[in-house]
């Protein structure tokens, strides 16, 4: 009996034992692994692209938004057909017609004003306009020499683009009327330019001129070259080698010197008028002139469209002599 008393509570007391040593093991294996809180944090790198991005805008002008400006001059220029010299900020920029940038800048006039204007390459100097970026370009065209010289500045803080294509006297640089360029330096000032591939897109470009978009010429050579072969359409004018321009009672005149070569032409804005002896007059000498009109549009429409004939057209121009004053 003591014996069986013995073992039941021998028995009792390994239980006892073994769920003991399982509630430690439980406890054991929940400390050993606590919960984990995981705290958000704000990344650095946001922080400093956000801090990178605001002191582009604030900026008015650095290395970055000159090397934009740089790279939408190479990309604009060439759908203009044309070439830009950039100044690089040590050695100046010499125009074909002779003035030299920015040394000369103390020798202009802004808008017909003495405004004072200025190199400075952050864009805060002391002068009204101060010039952050110089771009040249040195025409090809008749009548020579000519060129298109833009200046990239600041005027009481905000950007304007001016543009000088003066020829002689004092140059005087007028605000550009060419939007895409306005607007892209703009956009570069502001930390917003994005390059894309319609850099010509603005209709208020030109090949030869700031101003306008419609290719006009002005030379009275190359128009009295025009007005030969509209008058005189069986002769060859690269064959002329003595073809020259005069001016006589009020006009010009183009023609080899003889009485019967010579077509009179005068230049009213758009409207050309040119003279032509009558044919049905019993001889030249004493033939009246009829008056024949045409608009230089169409002149040029006709003449001057295609680069074979441009090329006809200046290359018949440039080797004629000055024009005679009689």
């Amino acid at each position: 009996m003591k014996i069986k008393q013995f073992g039941l509570v021998a028995t009792l007391f390994l239980g006892a034992l073994m769920l003991s040593g399982c509630g430690n093991q439980n406890s054991s294996k929940s400390e050993s692994h606590p919960k984990t809180t995981v705290k958000a944090t704000k990344s650095k790198s946001t922080k400093t692209k956000k801090k990178t991005t605001t002191d582009q805008k604030s900026t008015l002008w650095n290395d970055t938004k000159d090397k934009q400006l740089e790279s939408f001059i190479n990309q604009w220029a060439p759908t203009m057909k044309q070439s830009y010299v950039k100044y690089n900020g040590t050695d100046s920029l010499k125009t074909s017609v002779g003035t030299t940038y920015p040394d000369d800048l103390s020798k202009v006039s802004v808008e017909g004003t003495n405004s004072s204007i200025g190199w400075s390459k952050t864009g805060k100097g002391n002068y009204s306009y101060n010039v952050v970026a110089i771009y040249n370009y040195d025409g090809t065209r008749p009548p020579l020499p000519n060129h298109i010289t833009y200046f990239f500045t600041f005027h009481d803080g905000e950007p304007i683009v001016l543009v000088d294509q003066s020829r002689d006297g004092t140059p005087n640089l007028l605000e550009t009327k060419n939007t895409k360029v306005k607007e892209s330096f703009n956009a570069i000032v502001a930390g917003s330019y994005k390059a894309d591939s319609g850099a010509s897109s603005d209709t208020s470009d030109t090949k030869t001129d700031d101003s306008t978009s419609k290719e006009t010429v002005t030379d009275p050579k190359m128009i009295g070259v025009m007005v030969h072969e509209l008058a005189m359409p069986g002769d060859d004018v690269s064959q002329e080698s003595q073809l020259g321009v005069y001016t006589a009672n009020g006009k010009y005149w183009i023609g080899i010197g003889t009485s019967a070569s010579n077509v009179g032409y005068t230049i009213d804005g758009d409207t050309i008028h040119y003279f032509t002896k009558d044919p049905n007059a019993e001889s030249t000498a004493t033939a009246e002139l009829i008056d024949h009109t045409i608009s230089l549009d169409d002149l040029i429409s006709k003449y001057y469209s295609t680069a074979d004939q441009k090329q006809l057209v200046q290359d018949t121009a440039n080797r004629m002599p000055d024009i005679d004053n009689e």
